[in-house]
């Protein structure tokens, strides 16, 4: 991406009116255009604190991981989203890291945490965008822990299928029962059992590496029975 393809790009946020031109000129000029293939870790232990991502085109998975292996899946964010957690060193009320892989092919543009440091004390209206989208996923994120505590694996699952057909915009659901089980915070041998149970009970059809909704209905009745 050029030069003035950025400056479109940004000049469609709302802090960028409130911007001095010197600060828009250093934003333009510390911009990074990134590319990682599906898999790679983008954030880990061994890169931590990278700056705030711009996500051009791609699924990201941003998730916590225990010392003993263990994930927990906090949100994914599609095209056109902002990671803000990527920046989390330089968030006062972020105290916790996030690991962060690209789950598809990703284009991205990174703003690093030095320049994104210097912008957010400089400008408040962008200090208050970025807190409102870092807000914005904790939502995400609070329904994630509600599913884990009050529906069983099998609504957990519908509820996540029927979440990423609405994202997606479509019923044929490039996914893996193990990234499926990192999604929800459970084991693949147990969702794999309830994924055979709704292909059974014709809900779904799964196929290697894919999974399609037949029955949306259905999953929506698996989700409100309790």
């Amino acid at each position: 991406m050029d030069r003035n393809s950025c400056l479109n790009y940004f000049q469609a946020f709302p802090f960028w009116e409130h911007m001095t031109e010197e600060d828009r000129n250093f934003l333009l000029d510390n911009i990074r255009e990134l590319h990682y293939p599906a898999g790679a870790a983008i954030q880990s232990e061994e890169r931590q604190c990278l700056g705030t991502l711009f996500l051009l085109k791609g699924v990201l998975r941003v998730y916590l991981l225990s010392a003993q292996g263990k994930e927990a899946t906090l949100y994914r964010l599609r095209n056109s989203d902002i990671c803000t957690l990527s920046a989390s060193c330089m968030l006062s009320a972020i105290t916790f890291d996030v690991q962060i892989d690209a789950e598809t092919d990703c284009d991205l543009l990174l703003l690093p945490a030095v320049p994104f440091s210097r912008l957010m004390k400089n400008n408040i209206y962008l200090e208050n965008f970025i807190y409102k989208r870092t807000t914005e996923h904790f939502s995400d994120v609070i329904a994630g822990i509600e599913r884990t505590f009050f529906m069983t694996l099998t609504q957990r699952i519908a509820a996540f299928l029927l979440d990423e057909a609405a994202d997606t915009g479509s019923d044929e659901l490039a996914l893996t029962q193990e990234a499926i089980a990192r999604s929800i915070g459970s084991a693949r041998e147990a969702v794999s059992r309830s994924l055979k149970k709704m292909n059974k009970d014709g809900s779904i059809q799964i196929s290697r590496g894919s999974i399609r909704i037949l029955d949306k209905r259905r999953l929506y009745e698996m989700m409100n029975t309790f």
